[in-house]
């Protein structure tokens, strides 16, 4: 696990800063509501609470790894929307009841933290609009399952953000709750115009979901897609000057390349970060020697994502550890890739047995210490080692 960059002292001035507005805006909408003072004070102490909660949650989740979509460190970010949804709470009581979309609010909330951080500040910001408007426990729990049910199916998904199904089920979970918390108990006659209100409301979850859901994407999800289609190209101008200096270099990098990006997928880790490790890992010699300086030096001229950096000075950096996994599959990719080369150096008509040479690979990298900080588990090496061995028809293009 990797612990956060961020300074302590920034990250305690960030949460000082979130529980003492947060406590600002639940005053604030006890005086607008005009609540009595222990109404006001209720309130206060309740948001001040839910939002020390909210804190420890959030701080639990980052030492235990337990973000998701890489949230981990962005204190601002998360603050601000915390900040922001307690704001919209504090305003929705103008709105009917049944036209809250507290639905966006805790799914938002999730996805830019994990599930259980969400669910709390999403439970805490419902918390101030049913008590400013005087709710009953029926519109908490109505939007507080829907939210749930919003927080849990939107932070499943992996990093192709298909949001089409979870959409369908958090939108169904929600007409059933509304169905069943307010029309059905409603005193009218029933008729179309009871359901007009509910329908604004789960079409306006859905249009704010997919917007803001969309925005979550290209900003977190997918920021640096466009920028590994571009270093990953084997005609990258980078690797172009590779090629030009050796092309051995050159086409050593495409052979590693090929194989981790294959063993990423198949493992499920981040195979464009792992693909471009395997690209540019020995870049350094186009400035001389392939030192980090030099190594470091271009993927900051190149602006390459941050993954990657991290990755390349795991496994450039000799006074780094190897912890991520991607780093391992790059390691073994560049071993095996070494080793069938230099056989077919020394007779290029020589036959292989090359489930015999990854094994060999395999058991003088298990025998030293380079893999005990990693991340990675037996089970993962043992399945890396079968996918290798899968691809045997490949590495007959390295004679």
């Amino acid at each position: 696990m990797e612990k956060s960059k961020t300074p302590l002292w920034k990250r305690i001035l960030v949460f000082w800063i979130m529980f003492v507005l947060s406590g600002g805006i639940a005053l604030a909408g006890s005086l607008l509501y005009g609540n009595n003072t222990e109404e006001t004070i209720r309130n206060t102490v309740m948001v001040l609470t839910g939002t020390g909660v909210v804190i420890f949650a959030f701080s639990m989740s980052e030492m235990n790894g337990l973000f998701i979509y890489r949230n981990e460190g962005k204190y601002s970010r998360f603050t601000m929307m915390y900040l922001g949804s307690l704001i919209a709470s504090v305003l929705l009581p103008y709105l009917p009841v049944k036209g809250w979309p507290f639905l966006v609010l805790f799914v938002l909330l999730g996805v830019f933290s994990n599930g259980v951080t969400g669910v709390v500040a999403g439970s805490t910001c419902l918390l101030v609009a049913v008590n400013l408007s005087g709710g009953t426990f029926s519109v908490f729990w109505l939007y507080f399952i829907s939210g749930v049910v919003g927080v849990l199916v939107f932070s499943t998904l992996n990093d192709d953000f298909h949001v089409g199904f979870p959409l369908f089920i958090s939108l169904s979970i929600l007409t059933l709750c509304l169905t069943a918390n307010v029309i059905l108990f409603s005193q009218e006659q029933l008729s179309f115009g009871q359901f007009m209100i509910p329908l604004v409301n789960l079409m306006v979850c859905c249009i704010l979901l997919l917007i803001s859901l969309k925005m979550f994407s290209s900003a977190v999800i997918h920021r640096n897609r466009e920028k590994y289609m571009d270093i990953n190209d084997p005609e990258f101008p980078l690797l172009v000057q590779l090629k030009d200096m050796s092309k051995e270099e050159y086409y050593h990098a495409i052979h590693t390349a090929y194989l981790s990006d294959r063993i990423a997928r198949r493992l499920g880790l981040d195979d464009a970060a792992a693909k471009a490790c395997a690209y540019y890992q020995r870049i350094g010699k186009l400035r001389g020697e392939n030192t980090w300086e030099n190594v470091s030096a271009i993927c900051n001229e190149y602006h390459f994502p941050p993954n990657t950096k991290k990755i390349l000075k795991e496994y450039v950096d000799e006074s780094e550890k190897i912890v991520s996994k991607e780093t391992v599959v790059v390691l073994f990719a560049d071993c095996i890739v070494s080793s069938i080369l230099y056989l077919f150096e020394k007779d290029p008509t020589a036959q292989l047995d090359y489930a015999q040479i990854i094994d060999t690979v395999f058991q003088k990298k298990l025998e030293t210490d380079e893999l005990w900080g990693s991340e990675i588990s037996l089970g993962q090496i043992r399945s890396m080692q079968k996918i290798f061995v899968e691809e045997k028809l490949y590495y007959d293009f390295l004679r």
